[in-house]
């Protein structure tokens, strides 16, 4: 892919890609080394969600399609748009030449609540893309640092994101106002990474990097997690994490 094959490389194009895309809601996103796959939905304005702009056309994968085309950040590399007709659901796929990259892009119909593990979809989803992006920006610097620090080929991890249920959502929904509550997350992105290739110095040079490392569940199936810009990101099973905090925390 442009700029060598690599996790890191993957991850910046994907981030200009959500840049490109603004609100459009990120339902899936699985990096398996350096080939990263998206699933977008188009907004709905039926779910308590808004239409972001009219669009030119009858259908509304052309104002994605020269969204993606015009986008201010040119580092998304040349899009090549196939329209799949063939299943149940009308989607649009696109692949960003000389890269690994790819993102299919649904319907509002297609997305259901219970896709997501969620109560309700609505004006909440819109507040995902942002988190999500940054979160992948930190976790593309952080391979970045690592391959840096510890040398050898570009390393390589295995992400993906999942939405898990809030544990607060209950007595938060029951305090807030009706007009309120589809503003209200009943989940939060969360992600699942593994080592595909990396070297020992890598492992070690990645987790040294990280901050707000705990471990959740219960033994034996304990596993180290990570916060990643406000996001919990599980480690892969077996680390030794030394707990650390952020700089200026209480000692």
């Amino acid at each position: 892919m442009t700029g060598g094959a690599s996790s890191h490389n993957a991850l910046v194009v994907g981030s200009a890609l959500m840049g490109g895309l603004g609100s459009l809601f990120p339902a899936g996103l699985k990096l398996t080394g350096d080939r990263l796959e998206f699933v977008f939905v188009l907004p709905d304005g039926r779910n308590g969600r808004h239409a972001t702009e009219p669009e030119p056309s009858d259908h509304p994968f052309v104002a994605v399609k020269e969204r993606i085309r015009l986008g201010a950040d040119t580092s998304v590399p040349l899009p090549r748009f196939f329209l799949d007709t063939d299943s149940r659901w009308t989607r649009l796929h696109v692949e960003l030449t000389g890269t690994a990259v790819r993102a299919v892009i649904v319907l509002p119909d297609e997305l259901t609540a219970q896709s997501l593990n969620a109560p309700f979809l609505g004006w909440w989803q819109d507040q995902v893309p942002g988190a999500v992006r940054l979160a992948v920006d930190e976790i593309a610097r952080i391979l970045a640092r690592c391959r840096y620090r510890a040398g050898g080929p570009d390393p390589l991890i295995d992400l993906e994101l999942s939405y898990v249920p809030d544990r607060n959502f209950d007595a938060v929904f029951a305090r807030a106002h009706e007009p309120v509550r589809p503003f209200i997350a009943p989940v939060r992105p969360a992600f699942k990474m593994r080592w595909h290739a990396v070297t020992p110095a890598q492992r070690k040079a990645f987790t040294d990097d990280l901050i707000d490392v705990t471990t959740t569940g219960w033994w034996p199936r304990r596993r180290p997690t990570a916060t990643i810009m406000g996001l919990e990101v599980e480690l892969p099973p077996g680390l030794l994490l030394r707990p650390r905090v952020a700089p200026g925390a209480a000692k």
